[in-house]
């Protein structure tokens, strides 16, 4: 039991430390720690497919698709 309350210490510990943390410093975080791709795939999968298509179409239009 002790190993689940150090554990949930240093999750909150972490999520309490990155609040305010802006969107490109979490992505180099998360690039830092080889989290990125792990992280996306994530994301989009457990995301509505309209918003998906949605992003999809907006790198579209900014040419970086």
């Amino acid at each position: 039991m002790e190993d689940y309350q150090a554990k949930a210490y240093n999750e909150n510990a972490a999520i309490e430390m990155l609040q305010g943390v802006d969107g490109e410093t979490m992505e180099y975080i998360l690039r830092e720690i080889g989290m990125e791709e792990q992280m996306l795939r994530q994301l989009i999968l457990s995301a509505p497919m309209e918003q998906v298509e949605y992003l999809m179409e907006e790198k579209k239009e900014l040419g970086i698709l």
